[in-house]
């Protein structure tokens, strides 16, 4: 079993970085903060984890809003208030606003950006008082300031998750689990929220619907950290060992680059994940 050290990023698979990353800014309080081979990192001021975003041109496919990323606000009045400020942009950025609903005593909106992806702004107002401050209590310990986000009657306060769709579910905890060496929270039959225990921060691991639905491409991915180049082999070594009982699908090798090492490899659903000993 590996022993991460921490769940660090997110990838993120858009056409254009003129075409998506004003929409990020704009809409979710993400920042760009660091450019390498390519890509741009996004982060919110408030979050420690990172999405990093790359550009793949016209033909990157439209992600099912199943496969998600989302960010939180304090409260349900502030996901109506995010609506109408959605609604009132909606030409100017090309996004559709997806009415706002109540799911697991969350209450949201989702929108998709003309990128190929979906995004949630979520509020769990009243959800701490239904037992599940797991993965509901605030994600952040200082609100955002009113200047950072300010004239559009909401503020994300923290990117809080991202989502997969899972063909076999109760197969996917026990990988997370016992060969990735992730915390599972299970609290709804057709669902599981799987973090790094010491991180807020989440992937919310659905029950597929449709067996026969597009993939995700590597370039859709979650980042788990390692604390060293051997901690990485190590963990590749022992994914080998055990691919066909885990029923991976890929596993690519090891690569090095001066003192980093990581490698890419995609689970029994198809969802591809690196590991890494690098920051992203």
């Amino acid at each position: 079993m590996l022993k991460p050290t921490g769940l660090v990023s997110g990838h993120y698979e858009c056409r254009s970085f003129a075409e998506s990353l004003p929409i990020l800014k704009e809409f979710l309080a993400l920042n760009v903060v660091d450019e390498k081979h390519g890509e741009k990192v996004v982060k919110h001021p408030n979050t420690g984890w990172q999405i990093v975003v790359h550009e793949n041109g016209a033909g990157v496919p439209i992600k099912s809003m199943r496969n998600h990323y989302g960010v939180r606000v304090a409260t349900n009045a502030e996901v109506d208030r995010a609506t109408e400020y959605l609604e009132s942009r909606r030409n100017q950025f090309g996004i559709k606003v997806i009415k706002p609903r109540e799911n697991h005593n969350a209450y949201s909106v989702h929108f998709y950006e003309p990128g190929g992806n979906y995004w949630e702004i979520e509020s769990y107002e009243h959800a701490v008082e239904h037992g599940m401050g797991k993965t509901t209590n605030p994600h952040w310990t200082k609100p955002l300031p009113k200047e950072a986000f300010a004239g559009k009657g909401y503020a994300p306060q923290a990117l809080t998750h991202g989502t997969l769709e899972n063909d076999d579910l109760a197969a996917s905890e026990r990988f997370y689990k016992e060969a990735l060496g992730l915390e599972v929270v299970k609290l709804w039959p057709s669902s599981c929220y799987v973090k790094h225990p010491d991180t807020p921060w989440y992937i919310v691991c659905i029950q597929a619907q449709n067996p026969n639905r597009p993939r995700l491409t590597r370039y859709q991915r979650f980042t788990v950290a390692v604390d060293s180049a051997n901690a990485v082999h190590n963990a590749h070594r022992e994914l080998t060992e055990h691919r066909d009982s885990w029923q991976l699908r890929e596993l690519e090798e090891v690569r090095e680059s001066n003192d980093a090492a990581s490698f890419l490899f995609a689970d029994l659903n198809g969802n591809w994940w690196e590991i890494s000993h690098a920051i992203i």
